[in-house]
């Protein structure tokens, strides 16, 4: 018969796996610590045994699962503003805040990450626009249902990235949501009307292109047209450059250009993009991402234009954007 543990006797030591009684113990202690505030001290008093025993119990019911700590960090599910996104017209608009060891877009994408598995279900259809922000989505991407991933628009390299980068994406969130993939293996932009033409009746090219017809949810970012705000706009000719200022372009939205009302710009170079079409992006939930800071136009645009449902921003730019539309 099993000798008796004298109350000042310690539990299971390092590598032993502690029985019931251990168990029990972990729990009423932990509860005391935990849910009732009571210091270690007191609880060693009252169960008879040292402060150090107590405080190895309390560490080792962590370790085998008896107590379980999560801390919810209220920035990471954002702030919403819902006046914002009414006068936008939008459904939602989330404000992030940045955690000290991310940069901005970093924090976007964190954000994004954290709506897109609200939205989605097995069996669903995600399209995926690249961009330096959209980029790091796979790093923040935990759960995510079965879903089948098309790539909206062809790889573009831009400063710090390559046209690698940008296919990388959609395979590595193909990856985590185990569904079918769609990749658009050609350059969002090519050098003319000729070769986009070309490419896009190629099989793989089409196969892609039509996927994009039955998305549910879409995630794009919106840049603003001037340099370093799309990166798009290093590919411009000059004529090109001449013909967009005299359209009033100033946001780019997967390889579209809107002006201030959102209205679609053309005869400027979407004869050279080979990408999703307005159509598509308009019947899809569109989460947009904004890290044109500085250019709430453009945000403002592409919620003018249908081209976005839920906004992820930075506090900064919500600043902006409500000053503009006059939002108290």
């Amino acid at each position: 018969m099993p000798q008796e543990r004298r109350p000042d006797e310690p539990a299971a030591t390092a590598g032993q796996h502690p029985d019931r009684r251990d168990l029990a113990l972990m729990a009423e202690l932990a509860g005391e610590h935990y849910l009732d505030g009571r210091s270690k001290v007191e609880i060693a008093r009252r169960h008879r045994l040292s402060r150090f025993q107590v405080a190895r119990l309390l560490d080792q019911a962590r370790d085998e699962g008896v107590v379980r700590i999560t801390i919810v960090n209220p920035s990471d599910s954002g702030a919403d503003h819902a006046d914002l996104a009414a006068a936008l017209g939008v459904s939602s608009v989330t404000v992030v805040a940045q955690r000290s060891d991310e940069t901005m877009r970093s924090a976007l994408a964190r954000q994004v990450a954290h709506l897109l598995p609200l939205g989605l279900h097995d069996g669903a259809r995600l399209g995926v626009s690249w961009s330096r922000t959209l980029s790091h989505l796979p790093e923040h991407l935990e759960v995510m249902p079965k879903v089948d991933i098309v790539q909206l628009v062809g790889p573009l390299s831009a400063p710090g990235s390559s046209t690698a980068d940008s296919s990388t994406l959609v395979h590595r969130l193909g990856a985590r949501a185990g569904g079918q993939v769609w990749p658009l293996p050609t350059p969002l932009i090519v050098d003319s009307a000729a070769v986009a033409a070309a490419l896009r009746g190629t099989d793989e090219v089409r196969a892609a292109l039509e996927a994009a017809d039955e998305m549910d949810v879409a995630v794009v970012s919106i840049g603003a047209w001037h340099p370093g705000g799309s990166t798009l706009w290093g590919r411009f000719s000059e004529e090109e450059h001449r013909r967009a200022r005299e359209a009033g372009v100033v946001a780019e939205c997967s390889g579209i250009l809107l002006d201030e009302s959102g209205a679609v710009v053309t005869s400027v170079m979407e004869d050279r993009v080979v990408g999703v079409y307005p159509a598509q992006l308009r019947r899809s939930r569109v989460v947009a991402v904004a890290p044109a800071v500085g250019q709430p136009a453009a945000v403002i645009a592409a919620a003018r234009g249908g081209f976005v449902d839920d906004l992820v921003i930075s506090a900064e730019l919500a600043d902006q954007l409500a000053e503009m539309l006059d939002v108290r």
